[in-house]
C-alpha cells in the first residue's frame, strides 16, 4: 500500500517478486503507480484528460474487476478530478479536514446550547490537536 519511493530495499525486492509471480498483483501495482503519475506528469487539463482516458482504457481491458470499477468511478467523476488542473492544483482537502474537525467538536460537546461559545470553539479548532480513541 505504500508508494514505491517510500519502500525500503527489501520491500522493493518483495514487491518485484510479487509482481512477477502473481499477474493480478503486478497489474494492480503498475496501474496504481500509473494513476499516481498523472498528478506528477500532467502539465495541464488536456494532458490529464488524455492520461486518465488512457488509464481507464487499460483498466477496462484488464481482467481485474476492481480496476474496471475504478475506471468507471473515474469516468463518473472526471469533471471534478480534472478541476485540479483548471484550478491551478487546488484541492478541497483542507476544507474537508476542517469540516471533519467541526464534526468531531459537535460529537465531543453533544450539542452546544450557546451558539456564540460554539463559534468561538470553531475558531479555536486550528490550534486543537485531535486524538481519536479507538
Amino acid at each position: 500500500m505504500k508508494n514505491e519511493e517510500e519502500l525500503k530495499e527489501d520491500a522493493k525486492k518483495e514487491l518485484e517478486e510479487l509482481r512477477s509471480s502473481i499477474t493480478e498483483i503486478g497489474m494492480a501495482s503498475v496501474m496504481k503507480e500509473k494513476l499516481r503519475s498523472v498528478y506528477r506528469l500532467a502539465l495541464d487539463f488536456d494532458d490529464a484528460e488524455h492520461m486518465l482516458a488512457d488509464w481507464c482504457g487499460v483498466a477496462d481491458a484488464s481482467d481485474i474487476p476492481e480496476l474496471k470499477t475504478m475506471a468507471k468511478t473515474i469516468r463518473t467523476h472526471i469533471e471534478g478530478i480534472l478541476a485540479y488542473w483548471t484550478s491551478g492544483g487546488w484541492t478541497s482537502a483542507a476544507v474537508e479536514g476542517f469540516n471533519n474537525k467541526i464534526r468531531w467538536l459537535i460529537k465531543q460537546a453533544y450539542g452546544y446550547r450557546d451558539q456564540e461559545y460554539f463559534h468561538l470553539k470553531i475558531f479555536d479548532l486550528p490550534k486543537t490537536k485531535i486524538v481519536k480513541n479507538l
